[in-house]
């Protein structure tokens, strides 16, 4: 009740005052019974949580439906970063209604964010089971789970069964509901398994949710590089650009490599300058500026280059190889043989690395271990058609060592290897060059006598002097856009 002021008007020259009046406001009686489910949801999605606090504790002991008053309090004391709390008031309102599934949902989010990953997937396994109805947020978090426990498993063919079981679950989110993060889980499942196209198409698919991700779009440019698809990764880079005004430095790290397989050096440099100002401490960014100064033929900047980023990436194979090439071709053979060394205890099965490592050897007069180096290559590369220069690197050796069958044997597994091949110039030169040397030694040994042999040896040798005087190393991996 309130009483308003008096008020004077003029009436025909005369003032009167208006007699005040008085307003009465009930204040609304809602019954003891009523649900005020509603107010108090009103209350949480305003995040209100102070008003939500204290209707819950007026009504906690009269109300009728405490199950969903536990449920508010525990969101709340989640919010609030009270875990334990929250867990033991999710836990009662489950107690009062175990058939409903949202009080395990929550209780299963609130031990994933303590941490305790084993009993959250066992709550969500339980959710799964009770659940009447397909759901995209429990698929999606047994999913995570899953794909959490495999990266931890010691176990390789456990880790790869939960790998398969939470990618699984993730297609199964993605089909049931339009969670991002389910989409770009999937994703990355399915770039780890090296199955580029089909992340790409979920990636695709995510954006008409997010038509303007610009993370979501930087994904996908990089994955088309994965597949040579420059063109495409370079119009979804140029989308960022016209909406967003530049690219993160995901995104500039892939627009500086479409850059650099065009040879645009001098393009890719001045992308690459734009993340060591915002972000310097990326292992892939040193290595390609590295081989961007490769290819000026600058070679001391190009190793410091390439060993920051070693240095900030120890275990990077792409930086420890391209360094290896660098050495190699500045005359470095002692450091070119360590950085190989180094590459092969990471990929033990990489033809390329002990091809390298042979040449090397025989730069350095090992000529033993360099045989032995470059057949574990050409066993490696047996039955792999993107390694012919192996068999042909071979063949010049075992031709500059005498071995006479050996290097016409592996001459012609290079050409059955190469004939699909579009090789440049230079080692088709070589290979023609071997070629007609071994037609000429063939014939001398035919035409000379058993006695003769150390003659054909030394012509051997002489001959190899020529075509030998250059190596043939592969041609470098310029493409590392954002590391595996």
């Amino acid at each position: 009740m309130y009483e308003a002021g008096s008020e004077q008007i003029n009436c025909n020259g005369a003032l009167i005052e208006l007699p005040s009046l008085q307003v009465v406001k009930p204040a609304p009686k809602m019954p003891t019974d009523a649900n005020i489910d509603w107010l108090l949801h009103i209350y949480f999605t305003r995040r209100q949580f102070d008003r939500c606090r204290r209707l819950i504790a007026r009504e906690l002991n009269r109300h009728l439906n405490a199950e969903y008053l536990y449920f508010v309090q525990g969101l709340i004391d989640r919010e609030a970063g009270n875990h334990i709390e929250a867990l033991r008031n999710l836990q009662r309102a489950a107690e009062l209604n175990s058939k409903n599934i949202e009080n395990f949902k929550e209780i299963g989010r609130t031990l994933y964010l303590m941490g305790r990953y084993n009993q959250a997937l066992s709550v969500f396994r339980d959710a799964e089971q009770q659940s009447p109805r397909p759901d995209h947020e429990i698929f999606h978090y047994l999913g995570e789970l899953l794909y959490r426990s495999a990266a931890t498993q010691p176990q390789l063919e456990a880790a790869r069964q939960q790998q398969k079981e939470a990618r699984e679950y993730f297609e199964r989110a993605v089909q049931t509901g339009k969670k991002q993060e389910s989409y770009i889980r999937l994703a990355e499942l399915y770039r780890k398994e090296k199955e580029y196209q089909k992340a790409i198409d979920v990636l695709e698919a995510c954006l008409h949710l997010t038509p303007e991700n610009v993370e979501v779009l930087t994904e996908i440019s990089v994955l088309y590089l994965k597949i040579n698809e420059t063109q495409r990764a370079f119009d979804r880079l140029a989308e960022i650009v016209n909406f967003a005004g530049n690219c993160e430095p995901k995104g500039l790290l892939a627009l500086g490599a479409i850059l650099q397989s065009r040879n645009d050096v001098d393009g890719a440099l001045s992308k690459y300058s734009q993340i060591a100002d915002a972000e310097p401490e990326i292992a892939e960014l040193w290595n390609n500026i590295g081989l961007c100064f490769f290819k000026k033929q600058k070679f001391i900047v190009a190793i410091s280059s390439l060993r920051k980023s070693i240095w900030l990436s120890p275990l990077n194979y792409n930086a420890l190889y391209n360094l290896s090439l660098i050495y190699i071709a500045s005359e470095q053979y002692a450091s070119a043989f360590h950085t190989l060394a180094a590459a092969i205890n990471l990929r033990k099965d990489n033809a390329e690395c002990y091809m390298l490592l042979g040449l090397c050897l025989r730069k350095l007069d090992d000529m033993e271990n360099a045989f032995v180096a470059l057949e574990r290559a050409c066993s490696l590369a047996s039955g792999n058609m993107r390694h012919p220069l192996v068999f042909l690197n071979f063949a010049l050796f075992c031709f500059e060592t005498g071995r006479l069958a050996l290097a016409t044997e592996h001459y012609n597994r290079f050409m059955s290897h190469a004939q699909d091949l579009l090789l440049p110039t230079e080692y088709k030169f070589q290979a023609t060059k071997l070629k007609s040397l071994l037609r000429i030694s063939t014939h001398s040994q035919g035409i000379l006598g058993d006695g003769d042999d150390s003659m054909r040896a030394g012509e051997a040798d002489a001959a190899n002097r020529d075509v030998l005087q250059d190596e043939l190393p592969l041609e470098v991996n310029a493409v590392v856009s954002t590391g595996n």
